[in-house]
């Protein structure tokens, strides 16, 4: 055989063999679009690329099968209303959960699924959870609008910048086995959080605002989870509540307020820095806390990596005996809420 005859040969094989793959992926996709009958047998829950079978059926459908007016269309089985739908929005996690009354583990192999992957990181169908369970992770924070129309389940994602006036990031700093500086046998992670529970009772007063708290509970939450909250629902502005100790941690004369910024972004206008000024200011005015100024804080993670205006208030000292039994107290804790407020209400008189 001639060199050119069997470079020919080769070249041939090699067609014929990318072929068969091409044929045998094809035929694997196929088959991951089915889910396995199920037998009465007890079977381990394996879950569904939805965002294959979305784009497959949107891809398949006629012209006048797509949603044209809203982002995801599912079919839902016969005779099924709003009352058998459940849908949960974990915005920390840009997570939203679909719960679905009736659906076994074969319904979405030979049920459409329309609509846009746009905006989606991934879809998964059935699960750990249950087979009637979707679950939507989003690139960015949206508010999630449904409803159920002759048989299908419509679905929108929509930015909370078009929704609201004005949209917040409220953070009580560390949580869960993250306690903070410990004092007393007092712990800083509940002195944050039960000042941040203080100013929703506030915040929650303005239907045109939304406001995302990164916890409410005793609850561990990364601190890029925190950031990135403010940062995927483009807030207004993201404050952090904390309490302050001395660097060595010993019990001092040291107290007062101060607030913590982000030196390296530009100092002008909606700035991190105004921002914490206002905060400062706006604090002490009405606890009558010493004024210990502005503390550079792009050294901090939530700080440096915000994309938003920044602000870290620092209510109090831990390591003053006097100003913990004072951060200890209810009334105090809704004084500082207060002052915290009424500075978010002068950044917004101010065009933040």
């Amino acid at each position: 055989m001639t060199d050119n005859k069997k470079d020919t040969m080769e070249k041939k094989i090699k067609r014929l063999s990318a072929l068969a793959m091409g044929c045998l992926t094809v035929l694997v996709l196929l088959a991951a679009m089915r889910l396995p009958k199920y037998t009465g047998q007890a079977k381990e829950q394996t879950p569904v690329s939805g965002l294959e079978l979305l784009d497959y059926y949107t891809a398949q459908a006629e012209e006048d099968e797509a949603p044209a007016e809203h982002q995801i269309r599912m079919e839902l089985p016969a005779g099924m209303t709003e009352e058998g739908i459940e849908v949960a929005n974990d915005a920390l996690r840009q997570l939203i959960t679909i719960e679905i009354e009736g659906i076994g583990p074969d319904y979405y192999s030979s049920h459409t699924l329309l609509g846009s992957s746009d905006h989606i990181d991934n879809l998964i169908l059935g699960g750990e959870r249950g087979d009637g369970v979707i679950e939507i992770t989003m690139d960015a924070v949206y508010e999630v609008q449904w409803k159920v129309e002759n048989s299908f389940l419509y679905l929108d994602f929509v930015s909370p910048r078009d929704l609201y006036e004005k949209v917040l990031v409220i953070d009580a700093g560390h949580g869960g086995g993250q306690p903070g500086a410990i004092k007393k046998g007092i712990e800083e992670k509940n002195l944050n959080l039960a000042i941040l529970l203080e100013l929703k009772l506030l915040l929650d007063r303005h239907p045109n605002w939304k406001v995302y708290y990164t916890r409410t509970e005793d609850a561990d939450v990364g601190l890029d989870q925190r950031v990135q909250l403010a940062n995927k629902a483009q807030a207004n502005l993201f404050i952090s509540i904390h309490n302050n100790s001395t660097e060595d941690g010993l019990m001092s004369k040291y107290n007062g307020t101060e607030v913590m910024y982000d030196e390296k972004k530009p100092q002008e206008g909606y700035s991190s820095m105004r921002l914490a000024q206002i905060c400062l200011e706006e604090t002490v005015a009405v606890t009558g806390s010493l004024n210990r100024g502005l503390t550079k804080g792009n050294s901090i993670y939530v700080i440096r990596t915000s994309q938003v205006p920044v602000a870290l208030v620092e209510a109090g000292f831990m390591t003053n005996e006097e100003e913990l039994a004072k951060l200890n107290t209810t009334e105090y804790q809704r004084v500082i809420a207060q002052g915290i407020y009424n500075g978010i209400l002068k950044a917004f008189e101010e065009g933040f």
